[in-house]
């Protein structure tokens, strides 16, 4: 029995390290984006930056517990930063460490194909002392689950969007002072907590004293002398709920993704209705569409909108293909009207899942509308389209206004886009060509490639030798 155990033990951690390896190696080996310096990609999204000193691979305590509370958030990607000095030298050595130590807080974003990983190398350096002034570390793309009280920090937030007259002023406007960005401690009992402060989370977790050193959350010193003689002890953790700008080793940051106000600048579309995507997370898209319309909605049109939350806060077990519900309709010439209605729609809704109810909202624009000759859909490149076997319905030419794209499409918006003759816009591009490809065709957009195979596209993805 003892040598079955150790042949069990011996396979199990061959295959960990072997999965380990096998994530760790494609991206090594993956090609470099060369630029002078890093630039954010403007994705919308929360972007958490681990820095690291020229030369060094190992996180501080800090940062590893700042990963850690990314085990329960939604990864776009994850970009691994470094310089190029000496110039044309090879770090792979350098940045599997880097990744073998990411690996060990987060293995599950290795083996996750949706998350997409880049190498940046930065170019500007001449010198190692020019080196040690770039960005070294992992900027991590993400969106936190959203939590119950999610609609209302939105709304709180739109409206500032909307005070201010900016998608940047208005950001930063809603965000408010905090003490701290978070805090943890050891309790014996959970009965003498300290009250959890407005504005912040809490986990507690019983933890034995040895998992805890080992983990470096304790140490022998004077503070933790209370601990002695427990075998374990309740690790309380407190976080802001919105994320802090910095602290200790990590920076926060929002990215700003502007596409609805740059596509609507580009286009001018007439006799069009728009639907919108009003789920957690898109109100900096809802703020630009507003805006917009506070500048074009006073020549007395009617205009028609479909607002849609996917499902009105149900549980993923209530929703039902094609009658999922928050959807959300109106036709006016008061843009009052139109704000209202929008902020309805997000009372309303609350998180769930990733999948949204796109073709359900078209089906209902449709009929809102039957003399717009083509639909706008304000959409969420992060969600993926759970109804979208009801495509068929569609019979109008939908233009995507595809947001928050951090690096590859969601094929789904692709699909919709081509089917329907309609188009997809991005932040920097517009694309009408989908229309006219055929099975077998492939179109590269922000060096993705994507291929018609049995009528639908389908990433290409590079085959790691």
């Amino acid at each position: 029995m003892k040598k079955h155990f150790l042949l069990f033990l011996f396979l199990f951690t061959s295959i960990f390290a072997f999965s380990q390896d096998t994530g760790i190696e494609a991206i090594l080996k993956s090609s470099e984006i060369k630029e002078p310096y890093y630039q954010m990609t403007e994705s919308g999204s929360k972007v958490m930056y681990l820095p690291m000193e020229y030369g060094k691979s190992d996180f501080t305590i800090n940062q590893l517990v700042a990963i850690a509370q990314l085990k329960t958030a939604t990864i776009a990607g994850i970009d691994l930063v470094f310089s190029d000095y000496p110039s044309k030298a090879d770090f792979t050595a350098l940045n599997r460490k880097r990744l073998q130590n990411l690996y060990k807080i987060l293995p599950g974003v290795f083996k996750d194909e949706k998350i997409d990983f880049r190498k940046i190398r930065q170019t500007a350096a001449a010198n190692k002392t020019e080196a040690s002034y770039l960005t070294h570390g992992f900027y991590i793309y993400y969106r936190p689950l959203p939590g119950k009280d999610v609609a209302k920090t939105e709304i709180k937030k739109l409206s500032s969007i909307m005070k201010e007259g900016s998608i940047a002023k208005g950001l930063s406007s809603a965000d408010t002072a905090v003490k701290y960005c978070w805090q943890y401690s050891f309790y014996i009992d959970t009965v003498v907590l300290a009250p959890l402060v407005e504005g912040y989370s809490r986990t507690i977790t019983k933890i034995s004293i040895a998992d805890a050193r080992k983990n470096r959350l304790i140490d022998t010193s004077e503070n933790f002398k209370y601990l002695d003689g427990y075998d374990s002890t309740y690790y309380v953790f407190d976080i802001n709920k919105d994320g802090c700008e910095f602290w200790d080793g990590v920076y926060n940051y929002n990215s700003i993704d502007t596409t609805v106000s740059e596509v609507f600048k580009r286009n001018k579309w007439k006799n069009a209705m728009v639907i919108a995507d009003v789920t957690g997370s898109m109100y900096p898209y809802s703020g630009q569409l507003l805006l917009w319309l506070k500048l074009v909605m006073n020549d007395n049109q009617r205009r028609s909108f479909v607002f849609f939350n996917d499902g009105d806060a149900k549980t993923d077990e209530e929703k039902v293909i094609g009658s999922t519900g928050g959807v959300y309709q109106i036709t006016t010439s008061k843009y009052d009207d139109v704000e209202k209605k929008i902020m309805e729609a997000m009372t309303n809704g609350g998180g769930g899942d990733a999948p949204e109810n796109n073709i359900e909202a078209l089906v209902a624009a449709q009929k809102l509308c039957t003399t717009c000759d083509s639909v706008i859909m304000i959409a969420d490149n992060w969600a993926p389209v759970k109804d979208i076997s009801l495509l068929s319905s569609i019979t109008k030419p939908i233009k995507i206004v595809l947001c928050g794209v951090y690096s590859s499409i969601n094929t789904d918006y692709l699909n919709i886009a081509r089917k329907t003759k309609g188009s997809l816009h991005l932040i920097e591009r517009d694309i009408y060509e989908l229309t006219k490809m055929k099975e077998g065709d492939i179109i590269e957009i922000n060096g993705k490639k994507y291929k018609i195979i049995d009528g639908e596209f389908k990433e290409v993805k590079k085959t790691v030798i």
